[in-house]
């Protein structure tokens, strides 16, 4: 692995000035405006409807007082505007309006200003809060714990030349709002260009989160406008940010892991405009047309939100909740609280950047490059070509994106590093399930889990799984590091307790004298889930 010196890149957010600005919404205004009315007038109308109908169930639900009457009152003069017009002109008017409202709303910003003194400043003074440290040492000290306790994996090398000739979209498994922090102190350690990136409209409420959010390339998300127009005109701004050259990050699983498992479904709505970004990028004849997939694995012993996130699942199995307002990350001291943790355990957090791929879902070489599963060479031009000409096709290119999230979801899987908390969560959950009758909502309602299990039983289980563990990374399904496979199952049993004794607010395990307690079965079952998906519970209960 290298790590790069930072070079700023032809087209890099540092470029991303007013003029850009401009022209960045201007061409999402002009290009959403075009594809509305290419459509039939059944289309336009009903586009319409759905807009004014979501919009003022969304203001039922969010506004109140003056502010919820104002908002149905335009949006009810809105439909009478559209009813009574008739001339075809005055209504691509209200199209009109309509997108510029919301990519007005949606466009993000970067000042180079900002994001120096964030990567400079911000970890000395996190660093200063958490070991009360000197004023000397804030001015003298050369890393914080941040970065200290970040631990990057992968070709670094590799990605930095590619983000010199293509854009890069970085997908990464999204488990805490703080992966935003990591991933961006993370691109900065690694001498890797800023990126764009969508951010819950909620994220921006906070006047400090919001600030930096406004300023360091976070584009807003309004979760609560799911209608047609909206979710094209926010499509329509990342596909025209990659044609213009920006780099972008995605979150493919939508939102934060709510199991605490890795991700299985992903939401590729956003992914889709890749594909149009380069194909104009072909019609254009744009020198560096490519467009390239760098997968990302987050990896930490704890999470920040666990107790909010397994609770909000719990109550909402198969149901997608897509906002939790109050969680941890909404509360200052509960972050300082988290960071401090991991700065007195010396605890790190893994990044994992995977092998590029181009937006087909193909392994990319060094040269980007595409290759099939035998190393063959591979002209991806021609998927997107019909007699010769390159068109855009949205059946075949839905096609070819839930190709490329089927990659990134056997990546995610083959690079989730195991770590203690895991091991041992998921270790104690099964083995209670092999005791019990029932699933977690039964084992919380019986106590089941309130009967102490023998340190040596623990460790036995926790062999078990290793052996486990060792047969699927012999076989690249996941990763399973040596640092802990030269531990013995004490030693990991041990780690586990003492990183899970120091944050959470309600217990997930503890020791007392030669018997394991678990306090609390939802906590234990957020981490356990991590190591989900592999098949690994079966085997795990055939040795009991």
């Amino acid at each position: 692995m290298g790590i790069l010196a930072y070079v700023v890149p032809p087209m890099s957010l540092f470029h991303f000035t007013e003029d850009r600005k401009k022209e960045l919404k201007q061409r999402v205004i002009d290009n959403s405006l075009l594809e509305v009315l290419s459509y039939p007038q059944s289309k336009k109308d009903e586009l319409i409807e759905d807009m004014i109908y979501w919009e003022t169930q969304r203001v039922k639900r969010v506004s109140w007082g003056f502010k919820k009457k104002r908002e149905l009152s335009y949006w009810n003069r809105f439909r009478q505007r559209y009813v009574k017009t008739l001339d075809e002109e005055d209504k691509a008017y209200i199209f009109k309006e309509a997108i510029f409202n919301y990519t007005d709303e949606i466009v993000g910003n970067f000042n180079p200003k900002t994001y120096r003194f964030s990567v400079q400043i911000i970890p000395r003074f996190l660093d200063f809060l958490m070991n009360a440290s000197s004023l000397k040492r804030f001015y003298s000290y050369t890393k914080s714990f941040i970065n200290e306790n970040l631990v990057l994996t992968g070709d670094l090398e590799r990605i930095g030349k590619l983000s010199h000739e293509a854009t890069l979209i970085y997908t990464p498994t999204h488990v805490s709002n703080l992966d935003s922090i990591l991933i961006g102190t993370a691109l900065h350690q690694a001498g890797l260009d800023p990126v764009m990136y969508g951010a819950g409209l909620n994220l921006f409420r906070s006047k400090l989160i919001g600030y930096f959010m406004k300023n360091l390339g976070a584009y807003k998300v309004d979760r609560l406008k799911v209608h047609e127009l909206y979710k094209n005109v926010l499509k329509e701004y990342t596909t025209s940010s990659l044609e213009m050259g920006f780099h972008n990050l995605f979150f493919p699983g939508g939102t934060r892991s709510r199991s605490g498992a890795v991700e299985k479904k992903l939401k590729l709505g956003l992914m889709g405009g890749g594909i149009k970004a380069y194909i104009r990028n072909l019609q254009h004849k744009k020198k560096n047309k490519n467009i390239f997939v760098i997968p990302m694995n987050l990896s930490s012993h704890l999470t920040l939100e666990a107790e909010t996130l397994i609770d909000d699942f719990l109550r909402a199995v198969g149901k997608s909740r897509y906002i939790i307002e109050n969680d941890e990350f909404s509360k200052p001291q509960r972050i300082f609280s988290f960071l401090k943790t991991y700065t007195k355990l010396h605890s790190k957090t893994f990044i994992h950047f995977g092998d590029p791929l181009d937006l087909f879902g193909n392994q990319v070489d060094q040269n980007g490059v595409s290759m099939d599963r035998h190393g063959r060479t591979i002209d991806i031009q021609k998927y997107v070509e019909k007699n010769r000409k390159i068109l855009l096709n949205e059946d075949r290119d839905q096609n070819y994106t839930r190709e490329l999230g089927q990659s990134l979801l056997e990546v995610f899987h083959k690079n989730n590093r195991v770590l203690s908390t895991h091991l041992v969560a998921f270790t104690l959950y099964e083995y209670i399930a092999s005791q019990n009758k029932g699933d977690i909502y039964q084992f919380s309602r019986k106590h089941a889990y309130f009967k102490p299990i023998p340190v040596g039983v623990v460790c036995e289980q926790i062999d078990v799984v290793r052996k486990i563990l060792s047969d699927l990374s012999a076989k690249n399904k996941i990763s399973y590091s040596d640092s802990l496979r030269k531990k013995t199952s004490s030693e990991i049993l041990h780690n586990a307790l003492r990183i899970f004794a120091t944050y959470h607010k309600r217990k997930t395990i503890y020791r007392k004298g030669n018997e394991i307690y678990i306090g609390d079965i939802f906590l234990l079952y957020y981490y356990h889930n991590r190591l989900v998906g592999y098949n690994i519970e079966g085997a795990l209960r055939g040795s009991l």
